[in-house]
């Protein structure tokens, strides 16, 4: 009923929305000096009073120019073309529709070919969210998405649980150009591995998003941001990369545009590999029957992962307030590894037994995808945008262990043979409807409707080598299969109440319907719930260089399929990864209020989550007494974090961009009823210096520290590393060259684990996925760069993909 609710106030708004104040259009030509029209010529409609720009537009290809929506004053027109000098047009008073006089421009004298550099800050803070321009940085070149990630000020990415947090907040949705990205955590973590740094122009932090976005996420969205050419005819840019680091790895791209008119034809290719060592090291201890029992597992792991990316689109404009678009995305990611795990047990300090496994895993992710889009601009201020999309996703995972048991005197007592397989397809259709108007000058409304059906398939199969003969393991082999339905309404109203301070109010409403079944245990998730979550932002500017922002979001983190579907990993014969068909979602508040004093922040964060879900949580089976890792909800985290922003400009040649957060948290787990709370305080900093030696020679230098912090329960301890980028421009015509050493000093590790002596608990984990790297990078661009497009946009679409999680 409440969705019925939502869906007629939807329809509602649409019509209130044609309400307006008056209006007028003004129209003209500008021609050449034989009476020509002359395309894609820049028209500025400007204030005659103050020459204040108002609003802006490109000729058609006839030369003709048309802008709507304009309120009564006086005004002119300024049109410029290069080649040609720039020209005015007569001021007139604007109380009727207008067409101004033929605008005739005069060819200019020809300069020699300039070239302008504007050069955006490494991070940019905006009402609703940081903004980290990649592109400006030397140090990511030749480096991934996730390495960018995790050197962003407030992001933690563990590797270890393939899990992304801002802030110290868990539950992060990952866009793709305001694409959601419907995957497992762990297989978009290795989406991330795979996707070059060279193909991103800016990531976009969003911790309190408004109600237009999906709900779910407590940490808010991670958006990556593509790099897109909008020039006329075509140009792209390729890049080639190589580096080493107790493994070679290798990044290139191509990336390329085609517009003609009304057509654009747009596309990127993606080819890398990765083949750095790792280590991991796993250890535990309890006590059963008065004995103290440990059992220590060194994993040296050789993996090797190649990924191919693409993405080609084509967007038409059926008119001049019409443009439809497909889109069509595919990636090939194949990480395979060989890795020996030696195991020790020990009983009150002696050594019991020893255990050497040697497994070999491949998990192979592959992805369709496909996104039909159509934006009709009624008027420049009003729009209404329709999208549709199929995903599919296939998961494999094949592994074969060995393991061979010895006991205290390293005498070989048996070996095992074991294997295992998980195949999970993945079927996703999206589809949503977005309206938007600006009404006038102070009320802008927001609608949508949004609908998300998804099958997803779990197959597991293990197997034991008995007598010479493949066994299956009726307890570890099982099959799950998961039905879920979102549906979603929002609406939302911004208002301006004068120059200095703005409210935006929304509330959206999502109704999930999730079932998941099991060849085992039958139905173990039955779920049918529907949730109002309401958004509201407030906007202060005190004088150009001070605002104030104030925002409150109520959000969602669902337990995602493999957080709950029964699998299992093996790290050695008593250490398993399984799934958790019990949890249940976690609801959070979270409010915000930034300070902006220029180009330095401040920012506030307050969230109270019940119900969290922290992955990679620790519990001992008392049959077996083998330690295992799954998903489990806590009672509550509440998380309290500062952020402070700070560009300094020490010389005309020495930048720095520093990022200090502070984050105190709470968090509270039961054990036999009984409560047990944990609370730790959390430091970190971000330092990014740039150099610029010459005109076309610069440096970088950067460094981060985490201090330890909390991971569901478990603790973890000081993370830090330094980067260092050299960069070399040639011009346009011979691209750049770029040498990075990402982690100088090979301090990047993860040391922490978990200590409750009241579940009989007592871990301790090492993951070093990180070596010291050196890369040299080489990119260009090529085709067309001087004569810009007729229209430069962003299709209406761009907003799904990441819920299999």
């Amino acid at each position: 009923m409440n969705f019925k609710f939502i869906l007629k106030f939807f329809v509602f708004l649409i019509s209130v929305g044609g309400i307006s104040q008056s209006k007028y259009t003004v129209t003209g030509l500008i021609s050449d000096d034989n009476s020509k029209g002359i395309p894609y010529v820049n028209v500025l409609l400007i204030k005659a009073s103050d020459s204040t720009l108002i609003k802006g537009t490109i000729s058609t290809d006839k030369g003709t120019y048309k802008i709507e929506n304009i309120p009564s004053d006086n005004y002119l027109i300024m049109s410029s073309y290069v080649g040609y000098k720039t020209t005015y047009s007569n001021s007139f008073y604007l109380d009727s529709d207008y067409k101004v006089e033929t605008l005739m421009l005069s060819e200019g004298e020809q300069l020699n070919e300039v070239f302008v550099e504007a050069r955006k800050p490494l991070y940019q803070q905006k009402v609703d969210r940081m903004v980290i321009n990649v592109e400006n940085s030397i140090v990511s070149a030749g480096g991934t998405a996730l390495e960018v990630l995790e050197r962003s000020p407030g992001v933690n990415v563990n590797r270890q649980s393939n899990s992304i947090s801002i802030v110290g907040k868990e539950g992060v949705v990952v866009m793709i150009n305001d694409k959601i990205s419907y995957m497992p955590a762990s297989s978009l973590v290795q989406m991330l591995e795979g996707m070059s740094a060279d193909n991103i122009s800016s990531i976009e932090l969003i911790t309190t998003p408004p109600s237009n976005f999906d709900a779910e996420g407590n940490a808010g969205y991670i958006n990556i941001v593509l790099k897109k050419r909008t020039d006329l005819g075509l140009n792209g840019s390729y890049s080639i990369s190589g580096g080493y680091g107790q493994g070679v790895t290798n990044n290139n791209n191509l990336n390329f545009n085609f517009r003609k008119k009304s057509v654009n034809l747009y596309g990127s290719y993606g080819y890398s590999i990765d083949n750095r060592d790792q280590i991991f090291k796993t250890s535990r201890q309890y006590e059963d029957n008065g004995d103290l029992l440990t059992s220590s597992t060194i994993t040296d792991r050789d993996p090797r992962q190649r990924n191919h990316n693409l993405r080609l689109g084509l967007d038409v404009n059926t008119s001049d307030k019409t443009i439809m678009g497909v889109l069509v995305s595919a990636f090939d990611n194949r990480w395979s590894m060989d890795a020996i795990n030696n195991s020790i047990d020990t009983e009150n300090g002696t050594p019991t037994s020893y255990v050497i496994l040697d497994n070999n895993e491949i998990n192979h992710l592959k992805h369709f995808g496909i996104n039909y889009n159509v934006k009709h601009n009624f008027t420049e201020n009003k729009f209404l945008s329709f999208d549709i999309d199929y995903l599919k996703y296939k998961f494999d995972n094949p592994t074969n262990y060995e393991n061979s048991f010895y006991d205290e005197n390293n005498n070989l007592e048996r070996t095992e043979l074991l294997r295992s397989g998980k195949k999970t397809p993945i079927k996703t259709w999206v589809s949503k409807l977005d309206y938007s108007n600006k009404v006038n000058d102070k009320i802008k409304i927001e609608a949508g409707v949004k609908g998300t059906k998804s099958n997803f398939e779990n197959d597991v199969n293990v197997d034991d080598f008995e007598n010479n003969v493949w066994v299956s393991d009726a307890t570890l082999t099982n099959k799950s299969d998961l039905d879920e339905k979102i549906y979603a309404a929002y609406s939302a109203l911004e208002y301006k109440f004068n120059d200095k301070t703005s409210l935006k109010a929304g509330v959206r409403y999502e109704h999930t319907d999730s079932k998941l079944d099991t060849d085992t245990q039958g139905t173990v998730v039955d779920r049918n719930y529907g949730i109002w979550f309401p958004s509201v932002f407030l906007n202060r500017k005190i004088n150009d260089s001070l605002s104030l922002n104030l925002s409150y979001s109520k959000r969602i983190t669902r337990p995602t399929f493999n957080d709950l579907a029964p699998f299992v990993i093996f790290f050695d014969p008593n250490t398993f990864l399984s799934g958790n068909a019990s949890l249940q979602p976690a609801i959070s508040n979270a409010f915000k209020f930034d300070v902006n004093i220029k180009s330095y922040f401040l920012s506030f964060q307050y969230t109270v989550e019940d119900s969290s879900i922290a992955n990679f949580q620790e519990r001992i089976d008392e049959a077996t007494g083998r330690l295992i890792f799954e998903a489990a909800n806590l009672d509550y985290t509440k998380t309290f974090g500062i952020t402070l922003g700070v560009p300094i400009k020490l010389t005309n040649w020495w930048r720095t961009q520093n990022n200090l957060t502070f984050i105190k948290q709470k968090v509270r787990v039961f054990y036999n009823d009984e409560p047990i709370e944990l609370s730790l305080g959390n430091f970190s900093a971000n330092s990014t210096h740039s150099f610029k030696i010459s005109d076309s020679f610069s440096a970088e230098l950067s460094g981060f520290y985490n201090g330890p912090g909390f991971f569901g329960s478990a603790k973890y301890d000081e993370v830090y590393g330094i980067n260092l980028g050299l960069q070399k421009k040639f011009s346009d015509k011979w691209g750049t060259l770029k040498f990075s050493i990402s982690d100088i000093l090979d301090s990047i590790e993860f040391n922490g684990g978990t200590d409750l002596p009241e579940q009989n608990i007592k871990t301790n984990n090492t993951f070093d996925f990180f070596n010291r790297t050196f890369s040299l990078s080489y990119s260009r661009n090529f085709g067309n760069t001087k004569l810009k497009s007729s229209r430069n946009r962003e299709t209406g679409s761009e907003e799904e993909r990441q819920r299999v999680n």
